[in-house]
């Protein structure tokens, strides 16, 4: 029988999707300029290619991650405007050096210790939920790499279980 988890985290958009939300916006606004004083053709062209800008980036800036564990593995998946799933993450079991809390001084002493360690934050990205959130760490191509979760109660209980002599508080 097959250990399995899963649990699915609304996270918030990132400085990239902003940026393309206002970018399309300031788009639109410069076509409504370009149709009024300039050109009305134009104008309207700019317009109608700005209303597409601002709905795919507002779909965009509209995602959650996915997290499933199966018997020690997991994987990550990013589910776009709930339609568009692709997987961002999978870690094996045996590939995990260390467990730790995100909030805690070992995973600040570790990252400070290693420059060079790759950090790539699959959680909600409020501070409220940052107590919920364990970094877990793995050899990447040679380079460390710290893949953030933000976990409920179910997945604390399922890696204290399956991941006990990794897990460090």
């Amino acid at each position: 029988m097959d250990n399995y988890t899963e649990q699915i985290v609304n996270s918030k958009p990132g400085a990239k999707q902003l940026l393309l939300f206002t970018g399309a916006i300031i788009f639109t606004a410069f076509g409504v300029f370009t149709l009024l004083f300039i050109s009305f053709s134009t104008g309207a062209m700019l317009i109608i290619l700005g209303g597409i800008g601002i709905y795919f980036a507002k779909l965009g800036m509209s995602f959650e991650y996915e997290y499933i564990f199966t018997n020690g593995d997991f994987e990550v998946a990013k589910i776009i405007a709930k339609s568009s799933r692709k997987n961002v993450c999978e870690i094996h079991e045996g590939d995990i050096k260390r467990i730790l809390p995100y909030n805690s001084e070992k995973f600040q002493n570790e990252l400070d210790i290693n420059d060079k360690m790759t950090v790539k934050d699959f959680s909600s990205k409020e501070e409220q939920g940052r107590a919920d959130c364990f970094a877990f760490i793995k050899n990447d191509n040679g380079r460390d790499l710290a893949v953030i979760l933000e976990l409920n109660d179910k997945n604390k209980d399922y890696i204290k279980s399956t991941y006990k002599n990794k897990l460090e508080y």
